[in-house]
């Protein structure tokens, strides 16, 4: 016996090293954070060979700086992981000096695709920025060469677009049959940026090759607005919106040019496979029953509708039997409603109709009230995504005032309102709304309570978005507004601290009351009542991220002054004692340690400050005209 215990004492435990290679990759493919990757293509060979597949999947490039002498180790033959490049997107970087920028990135452009393997892309973007988030699209005049090169060498693409180039490239599409084979057959995915004729036309091109295949189909139009008092001659992106749109009596040039092959619509094949559909600066007023004809709502199991004017109208259409989406799983709606909220209420009475919904996101102005709770309860067994947010005002919440309070507001649920979702939609995931205000230097508000009770039902919350900062609307007495950023941030984490200890704290004593119960149960029955108790457990024990504001850096894909995220973690007392402690973190790092946080993804056309003292150019600001006081950052 001595000897058998001896042995097994001795026996070697099983090491990561000893696992089989296809396990290995399986833990490398759950690490998400790109530097950790990096870290561990420095182990061994083998890990380096598992590693660079995740870490060279998705490559995003900032062009046009003095970083772009990078590239030539990036595109090294040496490097084994361009082989596993499957989506690369472009951006123009940030930087003061922009002469030539332009000319800089083109050619960074042409190397990147010159070096690159072949046939490995899946998906290439170019990507523009722009202030105004309704004129996201890609970069102005990207080079038809370049675009050919593209074309060429990357055979196996499923996502395609089309863009304004720097010259017409359809003749040159039309006159290569195998170039279009191989560029049209693997085509899943299409992406439509219509400016002028010219991509309009283009468009048509790349819908006709791809509309028997085509599983995704965004539209996003960037058409200028002729201005009346200007008598010369109008740019080529300047269409008349009457030309331009469906009107009464027929189609516009919009839908009669790309979808010209269906014509005439009454008689048309609607696209066999599409599953998602997005429309961004669409006039739907008129052009609904048209698109019902080309799209068959039926198997959409995606639609977004973002600054789409006349959106009731096609709401109104998908409410009817013959239109109704069977398979809907995401809804996305951002809109500016009309005096008479006719889409909200087009809003509603769809989502009461409809049923299945997994994510729904609404950002609308103008409105008088935020949507009905009952067409969110009708999806309470499968929405596991909720953001919604809305307002009064009839533009852009983007208005402030020093103290950091916005001109309007943003509506609240009431707690009625909120609690019956809470208990209604007990699968959600992540959560975005307007929460009421409360003080940071006061105890909390008892309707502020009262929302914390009502999230006690979400047993499964990972994420939590709350778009407004407590302590801004408060009497001077509890106001935060004097007092300095670092403050205000240390009084903002023990908020979050406080929420994520009552969602952990409710939780663990009704596990810790079970297990009693569950040891109780050999010696003694158990009264029904603590069966019910156990069943009715409150608390969110899974939440694991707490955000405040909007950010206002989304595109940039920078973290913002104007969000901030508090990440769940544990700290010791004095004593030793482990805690809940809510450490700050930033927005571009979340995605890698939560990745059930793509509701902060959304970008929203509303502008929140953080209620304290900031630091101004050349000084501090004092709220009471203190310009002595200092700010220890």
């Amino acid at each position: 016996m001595a000897d058998k215990s001896t042995a097994g004492s001795t026996a070697r435990r099983l090491e990561f090293s000893d696992l089989e290679t296809e396990i290995k990759a399986a833990i490398v493919e759950k690490v998400l954070r790109p530097t950790d990757l990096k870290s561990l293509c420095l182990v061994n060979k083998q890990l380096h060979e598992l590693a660079v597949k995740p870490l060279y999947r998705n490559v995003s490039l900032d062009l046009g700086s003095g970083h772009d002498n990078r590239l030539a180790g990036f595109l090294s033959p040496k490097n084994i992981g361009l082989k596993h490049v499957r989506q690369v997107r472009l951006y123009l970087a940030n930087i003061r000096d922009r002469c030539n920028q332009k000319r800089q990135a083109d050619f960074a452009t042409q190397m990147l695709l010159e070096f690159l393997p072949e046939d490995v892309l899946e998906e290439f973007r170019w990507v523009r920025m722009s202030s105004d988030p309704d004129l996201w699209c890609p970069w102005e005049s990207f080079p038809a060469e370049s675009l050919k090169l593209l074309y060429s060498r990357q055979r196996r693409m499923k996502w395609l677009e089309v863009m304004s180039l720097d010259r017409d490239v359809l003749p040159d599409l039309k006159q290569n049959p195998k170039l279009q084979t191989d560029l049209f057959y693997n085509a899943r995915k299409l992406a439509l940026y219509p400016e002028n004729r010219q991509t309009l036309e283009l468009s048509r091109f790349f819908v006709e090759k791809t509309s028997e295949r085509l599983e995704e189909l965004t539209v996003h139009c960037n058409f200028d607005s002729p201005d009346p008092r200007d008598h010369g001659p109008s740019p080529t992106n300047v269409i008349d919106p009457r030309e331009l749109n469906d009107s009464a009596t027929g189609p516009g040039l919009l839908t009669r040019t790309i979808f010209a092959e269906m014509l005439p619509f009454d008689k048309c094949t609607p696209f066999p496979k599409l599953k998602s559909l997005r429309l961004h600066r669409i006039s739907l007023r008129y052009s609904a029953d048209t698109w019902c004809k080309i799209i068959n709502f039926h198997d959409i199991e995606q639609l977004r509708i973002y600054n789409c004017p006349g959106a009731d109208s096609l709401l109104g259409q998908l409410s009817r039997a013959n239109h109704l989406p069977k398979q809907l799983k995401a809804l996305e709606l951002q809109h500016k409603d009309n005096a008479e909220n006719e889409c909200l209420l087009a809003l509603e009475g769809f989502l009461c109709l409809v049923s299945g919904l997994q994510d729904l996101v609404i950002d609308m102005e103008n409105i008088k009230t935020l949507p009905n709770a009952a067409g969110i309860i009708r999806h309470g067994k499968t929405l596991e995504l909720l953001n919604v947010h809305g307002s009064q005002d009839c533009g852009i919440l983007a208005t402030t005032t020093p103290s950091g309070d916005t001109d309007a507001e943003e509506l609240v649920w009431n707690i009625d309102e909120i609690s019956k979702i809470c208990k209604s939609c007990t699968k959600l995931e992540q959560l975005s709304c307007a929460w009421p205000q409360t003080s940071l230097v006061r105890s909390p508000t008892t309707e502020w309570k009262a929302w914390e009770n009502a999230l006690g039902s979400l047993k499964d919350l990972v994420t939590l978005h709350i778009s407004t900062f407590p302590g801004g609307r408060q009497t001077h007495s509890s106001s935060t507004q004097s007092l300095p950023r670092c403050v205000y941030e240390q009084l903002l984490s023990g908020l979050a601290t406080s929420m994520f200890d009552v969602a952990c704290t409710t939780s663990n004593k009704t596990s810790s009351s079970s297990n009693s119960s569950e040891s109780a149960g050999d010696t003694a029955d158990l009264p029904s009542t603590l069966d019910n108790d156990t069943h009715h457990t409150t608390g969110s024990p899974k939440l694991r991220l707490i955000a405040f504001g909007i950010s206002d850096k989304i595109y940039e894909r920078e973290d913002s002054r104007n969000q901030l995220l508090y990440l769940r973690s544990t700290c010791q007392d004095a004593l030793g004692k482990d805690a809940v402690h809510a450490t700050p973190i930033g927005w571009c790092l979340r995605q890698f340690v939560e990745p059930r946080s793509e509701v902060l993804d959304f970008v929203m056309h509303r502008e929140t400050l953080v209620p304290c003292r900031e630091a101004v150019a050349g000084g501090v600001r004092g709220a009471w005209g203190d310009e002595d006081d200092f700010e220890i950052a």
